[in-house]
């Protein structure tokens, strides 16, 4: 264990190790592969698919709903990448396979550093969020997708606990500012 690190810091490291440990195993391997879905790119990728249908097909709403839902993403994109850039965490995986475990100011670029914050799960529930202001029935089937992808990521090792709290929270705030400035100018879900 990391001598520096604080009682919290000390049970997310060993949650977060006990939640990884069977990484290896393939349906694990098969059930992570899911977590690949709430990464920026396929969000964006669906949000416009549906945006160019809902236009193509004159659905107002539907439209509206699109546009919230990039909106969203990319706020939960940019505030991940602000908060990778800012700090550095080793990953997991990297603590178990090589039993190295870094922390500290200041962002590395490189993948095994950038395990704060999950920007899959930041993405997944601002878009689950963003959705549910125009589709409200649509709310346990967002929260459904985002604790999916949550421990997909957990279980893959690729993020510990307190790094998908953070990008729960990142999302969410994303989420709510887009929000509120596309209410501003007039687009509004429910």
């Amino acid at each position: 264990m990391d001598t520096d690190a604080n009682d919290l810091e000390q049970s997310d490291i060993e949650l977060g190790e006990k939640l990884a440990s069977r990484r290896h195993d393939p349906a694990v391997r098969k059930a992570s592969k899911v977590g690949k879905l709430g990464d920026q790119e396929p969000l964006y990728a669906a949000a416009a698919a549906t945006l160019v249908y809902a236009v193509a097909t004159c659905r107002a709403r539907l439209a509206c709903a699109s546009v919230a839902v990039l909106a969203a993403v990319a706020g939960a994109d940019v505030g991940k990448t602000i908060a990778k850039r800012s700090v550095h965490r080793t990953r997991p995986h990297v603590k178990l396979d090589d039993d190295r475990y870094e922390r500290g100011l200041g962002g590395t670029g490189e993948q095994p550093e950038q395990s704060f914050p999950s920007g899959h799960v930041a993405c997944t529930v601002a878009a689950a969020r963003a959705l549910s202001r125009h589709y409200p029935a649509s709310s346990p089937w967002g929260a459904l997708a985002t604790i999916t992808i949550a421990i997909a990521r957990l279980a893959k090792g690729a993020h510990w606990p307190l790094d998908v709290a953070g990008g729960l929270m990142i999302g969410l705030f994303a989420e709510a500012l887009t929000s509120a400035a596309l209410r501003s100018i007039g687009l509004r879900g429910r």
